[in-house]
This record gives structure tokens, sequence and C-alpha cells, in this order.
């Protein structure tokens, strides 16, 4: 049985806490300068904002700041041009092989099997290895079957512009980190996918 914690971001399964994605990364060090620029309110910024795009795609009642709702109308203006099918909408999941838990923004198809992030934050380069982890956790197809990407919401409601990530070595690094070696040998290059952090797992 598996539970998320939304304030302290903590999974525990049948009641024993187990790691992150996010937290086997920070804990190899891979953050790099992006762990400077994270504070809480853009932590709180990026929740509430996902929580906006969520209950858009489901059809219920959204709250927002007023100077929030830019970012839900760049959002909205990409899924309405793309057309994506979504099969998860923020769902935790955890995997036994890797005894590891995360939440994908969105699991899907767009050309095929997709797993995108949603930033509202600044760039940093080890989001290719996040997605990696996610889509090595879901076990339902082989890694790297799902496309990765990487979609930055603008503030000002323009279309969300995604990235796409293709290194094949943000799974090696991916598999390090999952397989518990967290002592951070390696780092991501400037090939790696960039990202934002918006506080989520």
């Amino acid at each position: 049985m598996l539970s998320f914690d939304a304030p302290t971001h903590t999974y525990t399964v049948n009641g024993r806490t187990v790691p992150s994605v996010t937290a086997r990364i920070a804990a190899a060090g891979l953050l790099g300068p992006a762990a400077s620029f994270y504070t809480a309110h853009g932590a709180a910024r990026g929740q509430r904002v996902h929580l906006a795009c969520r209950h858009l795609d489901e059809g219920t009642d959204i709250t927002l700041p007023t100077g929030e709702w830019g970012y839900l109308r760049s959002y909205e203006r990409w899924r309405d041009a793309m057309r994506p099918r979504w099969t998860a909408l923020e769902e935790p999941h955890y995997s036994a092989t890797y005894k590891t838990a995360g939440t994908a923004d969105r699991l899907g198809v767009l050309q095929g099997p997709v797993v995108v992030d949603l930033k509202t934050g600044g760039a940093t380069r080890w989001h290719g290895i996040q997605l990696a982890c996610y889509d090595l956790l879901h076990e339902d197809l082989a890694p790297r079957e799902r496309r990765r990407l990487v979609l930055h919401l603008s503030p000002d409601g323009r279309m969300a512009q995604s990235v796409e990530c293709h290194d094949a070595h943000d799974y090696l690094l991916a598999l390090e980190l999952l397989e518990g070696h967290t002592d951070g040998p390696n780092r991501p290059d400037d090939r790696a996918c960039p990202a934002g952090i918006d506080g989520q797992p």
C-alpha cells in the first residue's frame, strides 16, 4: 500500500518510508547550482499551478491567485494544440524493483508513449535524469519507449514550450541512482535536458 504525504513530500509503503526520485537525485549531488534557486515561495507556486493544471484536465473547479493564471493558460494552449491523451495525472507510483517512489506529472500518448513534467521555475540540467527515473519506475513499457518531455509554462500565458530529452546517458545515471549508488560519481552535462525546480517530489 503506497501513501504520499504532500506537505512533507514523503512516500511510505506499508508504513515504511521509501526514497523518492528527487531525494535520490539530491543525495547524489546532481542538483548542482539549481538547489540554490529553490525557495518555499517557488515550491508553493509550483504546487498550486500543478494542481490547477490537473483540475483543468479533470474538468473540476480551479483556484489560483490572480498572478498565476498565466501559467494555466500556457498549459491549456499547449494541451489544446497538441491534444495529448493522458493516462495518468500526477499519480504517485512505487517500484518494488528499485524500492523508490515518484510522481510523474503526466503519462500518456503524444505521437507514441510519453512522460511529461511541468515546470514553472528556471532551468537546470538534471531533468532528463529525473524523467528517465520516472520512465524506469513505470515498468509497463521497456525503458526508452516513452518520449521524455519537459513542458515549460509561461507566466504571461504564452503557449508552453516543450523540450524533449534525448540523451541515453540519462538512463545510465538514473539506473545508478535507483540502484542506490548515490555517491554522485557522474554529473549531467550540457547534453542533458533543462528544467526547473518546482518543489515536486
